[in-house]
């Protein structure tokens, strides 16, 4: 009996698994996710109800199953009147919230939209050096003898000798006792060894321009894509570093609340962030110690003649041995043409920039990258699925995009 509960168990197990990979893939496919950030590292999803084998007491009535029945009963129903099925319901639909760990999610998610994990960088970087004390020597300073490793020599040494069963009288003792006499080449010394850690840093860059064109729903829109970003490369790295860049014609560091609220009329000079981030290489993140991943948000205006500046730093200050990749994300441009993407993706198809250290993405306007002279409304659906869609080609691999 108790091995036949045992598989009822695994069964429903099995159920309850099966329904949550199919709620779950809905929900990432959907792009519900990206609004759903969970509480204490739980993200919560809804499954259907279900149904769990049960006895009903009470009369059974007559039909198949339930003694005399005859062709054309009903099985396990009993019609007591018509439905009303055309009408409008009210409420929640009846299911089953569970909480899931983040890191579970992570995972479906990166099966579901194929994304590699992250590769550092090849040159090997050493952060950090522990001192460990794991070997012996014959020579060293009192204060780290060995007393075991010494002692256990000095009884080597006086069997060997033949000396070991003498007795010697010991002040505070009646009678003689045997004494083990260390001498100088018995004794033993702690001795260090330099153990290098390797680095496991990570520095994540958000910048974005901060001008007025910058409303709302494009503030929303870079929240929910750098909270998952971030959420990602923390998987793989022991200590990650978030720094955050605004800028209209001047660049500066701010904290996270005023990156995505604080907008101005401003100019736009969007090489000024790039700038800005350079110099913070220098002293405060130098790249041969840190992995560095950054990611700006534009909606694609910028002065005209600096947009050639824009590559150019890219180009020389932005190398794969200094970042791991820069991700650009034009975000509800009201056109394509002439705006920042236009220009990296041209200067990626001309072989100025690499196509694996430079990645642009777009939410909103053209999703092909046709030119268009204004940005359409998105629904809270299609925004979710652009946004979702922008993640997979910002993390995924740069020559795989899927569309579906």
């Amino acid at each position: 009996m108790p091995r036949r509960v045992e598989e009822d168990h695994k069964d429903f197990r099995d159920v309850v698994s099966g329904r949550i990979r199919k709620a779950l893939k809905k929900f990432i496919k959907s792009g519900q996710i990206v609004r759903n950030r969970g509480k204490n590292g739980k993200i919560s999803i809804s499954i259907p109800k279900i149904d769990i084998p049960h006895i009903v007491y009470g009369e059974s009535g007559e039909g198949i199953g339930r003694g005399p029945g005859k062709e054309g009963d009903v099985v396990g129903k009993d019609p007591k009147g018509q439905g009303q099925g055309n009408g409008a319901g009210q409420g929640e639909a009846e299911g089953i919230t569970i909480n899931l760990d983040l890191e579970d999610v992570l995972r479906f998610m990166q099966d579901e939209l194929e994304l590699p994990n992250l590769k550092k960088k090849p040159n090997e970087i050493y952060d950090e050096v522990k001192i460990k004390y794991n070997k012996i020597s014959l020579i060293g300073p009192e204060s780290l003898r060995h007393n075991r490793r010494t002692l256990k020599q000095t009884l080597k040494r006086q069997a060997a000798e033949g000396t070991i069963a003498n007795t010697k009288i010991v002040p505070g003792c009646k009678d003689p006792v045997r004494v083990l006499q260390p001498i100088n080449e018995d004794k033993r010394y702690r001795q260090y060894s330099e153990i290098k850690l390797p680095s496991s840093n990570a520095l994540v860059i958000f910048a974005r321009d901060g001008s007025g064109s910058m409303d709302d729903a494009k503030c929303e829109i870079v929240s929910d894509m750098a909270w998952w970003i971030d959420v990602w490369i923390r998987r793989f790295y022991d200590r990650v570093d978030r720094l955050y860049v605004w800028h209209d014609s001047e660049a500066m560091e701010v904290d996270e609340q005023k990156f995505y609220k604080y907008r101005f009329g401003g100019g736009t000079t969007c090489s000024s962030a790039l700038k800005f981030i350079t110099k913070q290489f220098e002293n405060r993140y130098p790249p041969d110690k840190w992995n560095v991943y950054v990611f700006y948000f534009t909606d694609g205006e910028n002065w005209g003649e600096d947009n050639q500046i824009f590559i150019e730093t890219l180009a020389n200050e932005f190398k794969p041995h200094i970042v791991n990749f820069t991700g650009i994300a034009q975000i509800l441009a009201s056109s394509y043409g002439d705006s920042v993407k236009f220009h990296v993706d041209e200067a990626i198809k001309n072989g100025k920039l690499d196509r694996e250290c430079v990645r642009t993405v777009q939410v909103g306007g053209s999703a092909d990258g046709k030119p268009m002279w204004s940005a359409p409304a998105l629904s809270e659906e299609n925004r979710n699925e652009q946004i979702i869609e922008a993640i997979q080609q910002l993390l995924g691999n740069p020559n795989k995009i899927h569309r579906e």
